[in-house]
């Protein structure tokens, strides 16, 4: 290629030596100079025949040929720089917006752990199968510690291999009293992830030889909390009321192995010091654990499967009816199987979602295409009755259409990996408060461009290959006479392709608009929905005091001094107490049995103190509600007006029993239903004991007040510090509870609606290109129409119905396509109908409305046909 020109030289001189010498050689056996010079060209033949054999033996004529279409692609579609420009703004949209949403995706579940040599670790789960039981604290796919020495000491496949407890809470005492999440790990921990602190040393495994208190903390707290003095290595702090030695600060940008960064690590053995009331570390059968593993060089993942498979079934001789598979893959931020099971589905949804987006662009593009082949009938004809073949002429109409994709591509990836980052930053720094924050990287990799690349030459086979195909089916005698509307593959053909693909493309957005519109309908119920209590003017505070290192004695001593101190502050009305707060994402659940009834029924349940009704607004509509007397009686619940329906339909559920754990209870109220659960949802089959002194290590405090949420907080925090100033208290209005139900679907709203308008827009594009295209193609048919008598009236009836049919068919095929899948959306709803009927009848009129009015506009060209100049122009 690069001494190309140098060798075409060589060839020709080489050509005109060897027809000198022929012809020398004639003149000398006695011919003359004229006759030697034709007779040399004869016996020599076709000199440019005989360059192209040269050229093909020494050349690759698939690249030339292809540099060849490049160059004429390029040159075509500069001519036609309108369409060119409309082409890839389509595409770049469709592909932007898949790459972005992608960027995101790869970020959550496939970038690979931000450590040195990320691919040699790998994530170990386990995969229960058969009757057994199993403890499980997190994730049943999890490890009790005697499991994970198992695997560590017996394993020939890892150089390391590291257990960990995620989200671990602390409490950190002195001065600003805080909340932190962290981890107990092996301590091992980074030795086998390659990360060394940046000051101090890591863990060492005389740490983890007995209870000894160190702590290595990350960068972000160290500056945060510690103003980044460097002398903090060597002291001690104090956290859930223990002292650790910080031996070392972790680098800066290292978060931890899972997607909520942590703020400390903690030597495993610690854990009976971090979490009061629990000693896990002795238990072999619960799941609580964590595993990562450094493969050894060359060892294979089927090796790493075979050698713990072997471990595993040895292990599962120990629990008779067991069977455990393991699954092993590359370690992400996201490796257990119950997180890749929801980032799957919800990828999928998403993916879904905007890859229909992709799918309206491509439609349209190959209505661009469809519409410019057919300016272009003469010059494929003649290319075709010259010898073309009509291979050759599709890969030289699908070269257009890549190119036309790759400018589409790589305009819309630049802008999609700009603005996503930016979409991302905007939308964490905007979530409710409650909200985890993500230590997710959604900066492209080689992941994101391969994934960009693929795309976009798919996107141009896709909406290049019928445009080109339909353009080499061609009557040639038709077209080189001159009778273009008869030339083309058929009208009927063409036009029927034409509508195929508008009635797609409006499919498609309203399978999006419609998923728009019940998502917005959600989101509005959502908002202006009575939840069945008044949360307003309650101010929440949350103790979890069992981490503080209280018994059950101290935190009833303590809560009932804070109660009285609160209930003495300016402003309060009244102070109540429960075990979870009104849609708190806190959630208790047991089995029940009721008389009468052989199957065991879920019920949802709380521990309530009597003055919880009258905070929170819930009216006890039957019986009685708890008393100051009985508050601590075990016997007695109150149920909601759906547990009693359920439960008891038709009678008085005063004074029925209801049973669990060997215990008896007897109804003695019946409370409103409320939405105190799940947001949508005031049918949850649910009832409230009365608080008990156990309740107290773990409770949520309401307070009622009269004005002024800022000095009730502030109230409850000093009373809370007066008491014990190393205690944790988060005070928050209980209504931002259902901003944290609302946040998602406001997210998911706006999403689904810019995904809408984006459809929208390509629809309404699609939808005038093609009725703009076909009173262009119509014209001598319209003429003929106006000549023989038809008004304006009916030419533009004609029109419009050619143009609305396939608008209609695609809305009725996008109803019936969402109304199929709609319930997938159904958990944003709370409690509105998937097939709500104001969205599937508003969003169908307004979307038809759209298409009438895209093809209007183009359609009242055809009223300014002049019959005699249509005539005369055919």
């Amino acid at each position: 290629m690069t001494r190309r020109k140098r060798m075409l030289k060589d060839l020709d001189q080489d050509l005109r030596d060897h027809l000198e010498v022929e012809t020398q050689d004639n003149i000398d056996r006695g011919m003359s100079p004229q006759e030697a010079r034709y007779a040399a060209l004869r016996k020599f033949g076709n000199v440019t025949r005989v360059k192209e054999e040269t050229r093909a033996v020494w050349s690759l004529a698939w690249l030339e040929q292809l540099l060849q279409d490049v160059r004429f692609g390029i040159r075509t579609l500069w001519r036609s720089r309108g369409l060119t420009v409309v082409a890839v703004l389509a595409i770049a949209l469709g592909i932007g917006v898949n790459v972005g949403v992608f960027s995101v995706l790869n970020g959550v579940a496939l970038r690979l752990l931000p450590v040195p040599r990320a691919k040699q670790l790998v994530s170990v789960n386990q995969i229960f199968r058969g009757r057994f039981s199993r403890d499980i604290h997190g994730e049943g796919s999890m490890f009790s510690y005697p499991e994970y020495l198992d695997y560590r000491d017996h394993n020939h496949v890892f150089t390391g291999l590291v257990a960990y407890e995620p989200y671990v809470e602390a409490t950190l005492a002195g001065g600003n009293v805080r909340q932190l999440l962290g981890a107990s790990i092996t301590c091992n921990y980074f030795d086998v992830l390659n990360e060394h602190p940046a000051l101090g040393r890591g863990l060492v495994e005389g740490d983890c030889a007995g209870a000894n208190a160190v702590v290595v903390l990350s960068d972000a707290l160290w500056r945060q909390s510690f103003a980044a003095d460097p002398s903090l290595v060597g002291k001690t702090i104090t956290l859930n009321r223990t002292a650790y030695t910080v031996v070392g600060i972790a680098p800066a940008g290292f978060t931890g192995t899972e997607a909520i960064p942590s703020e400390f690590w903690a030597p495993i053995t610690m854990e009976k010091a971090l979490e009061p009331g629990r000693l896990r570390i002795e238990d072999g059968n619960q799941s609580w654990l964590a595993l990562l593993g450094r493969t050894r060089p060359g060892v294979t993942m089927q090796e790493v499967r075979a050698d713990l498979g072997v471990i595993a079934a040895r292990i599962d001789r120990q629990y008779p009816g067991r069977t455990t598979s393991l699954a092993i893959r590359t370690a992400t931020f996201f490796n257990s199987p119950e997180e890749r099971g929801l980032v799957i589905s919800v990828a999928s949804v998403t993916l879904g979602a905007f890859a229909l987006v992709l799918l309206i662009a491509c439609a349209n593009v190959a209505n661009l295409l469809l519409a410019r082949a057919s300016v272009r009938q003469k010059e494929i004809a003649l290319r075709l009755s010259i010898g073309a073949a009509r291979w050759r002429l599709v890969r030289q109409l699908l070269t257009e259409s890549l190119l036309l994709s790759l400018a589409g591509g790589v305009l819309g990836s630049l802008v999609a990996l700009w603005s996503f980052v930016k979409i991302m930053e905007f939308v964490t720094s905007h979530l409710p408060r409650g909200f985890p924050t993500f230590a997710l990287n959604v900066a492209p990799n080689l992941s994101v461009l391969a994934y960009s690349l693929g795309l976009t030459l798919v996107t141009g086979i896709v909406f290049g290959l019928v445009p080109a195909l339909q353009s080499a089916r061609l009557d040639l005698n038709s077209i080189l006479k001159g009778d273009s509307a008869h030339g083309g593959s058929g009208k009927r053909s063409g036009r029927w392709l034409l509508n195929t693909l508008v009635g797609s493309q409006v499919a498609v957005c309203m399978v999006l608009l419609l998923a728009a519109g019940l998502l917005l309908r959600g989101l509005y119920y959502a908002q202006t929905v009575d939840p069945g209590f008044d949360e307003k003017n309650v101010a929440q505070a949350f103790f979890n005091l069992r981490s503080q290192g209280y018994d059950e004695h101290r935190a009833t001593v303590f809560i009932e001094e804070l109660r009285q101190r609160i209930a003495a502050l300016p402003g309060v009305v009244e102070v109540a107490q429960a075990e979870c707060a009104p849609l708190a994402h806190d959630f208790s659940e047991g089995e029940f049995t009721v008389p009468g009834r052989a199957e065991k029924i879920g019920i949802e349940y709380n521990h309530v103190s009597p003055e919880y009704f009258s905070v929170v607004g819930i009216p006890i509509v039957r019986g009685r509600g708890f008393t100051a007397g009985v508050n601590r009686d075990a016997s007695a619940v109150i149920v909601t007006e759906a547990t009693a329906q359920r439960l008891w339909p038709g009678e008085d559920p005063v004074g029925k029993t209801i049973g669990a754990g060997g215990y008896r209870y007897s109804v003695i109220g019946v409370a409103k239903d409320a939405q105190v659960s799940h947001l949508g949802d005031a049918n949850t089959t649910y009832l409230y004991y009365p608080a008990a002194p156990r309740d107290d290590v773990r409770t949520y405090l309401l307070v009622r007040y009269a004005n002024g949420f800022a000095g009730v907080a502030k109230g409850i925090r000093v009373a809370s510090q007066s008491l014990d100033r190393d205690v944790s208290v988060d005070v928050i209005r209980l209504a931002d509870n259902l901003e944290i139900w609302r946040a998602p679907s406001r997210i998911a709203a706006g999403l689904s609606g810019a995904l809408g308008a984006l459809a929208l827009l390509l629809a309404s594009i699609g939808v005038y290109g093609m009725v703009s295209y076909s009173v262009s193609r119509s014209v001598r048919e319209i003429g003929i129409r106006m000549a023989l008598g038809a008004n304006g009236a009916d030419v533009m009836r004609l029109v419009l119905w050619q143009a609305m049919r396939p608008v209609l068919i695609g809305g009725l095929v996008g109803v019936a396509l969402c109304a199929g899948v709609s319930q997938v959306l159904s958990s944003m709803l709370f409690g509105l109908s998937a097939h709500d009927l104001t969205a599937f009848v508003c969003v169908p009129l307004f979307l038809l409305a759209v298409g009438l009015m895209s093809s209007y506009i183009p359609a009242r060209r055809a009223l300014h046909v002049d019959p005699m100049i249509a005539l005369r122009c055919e």
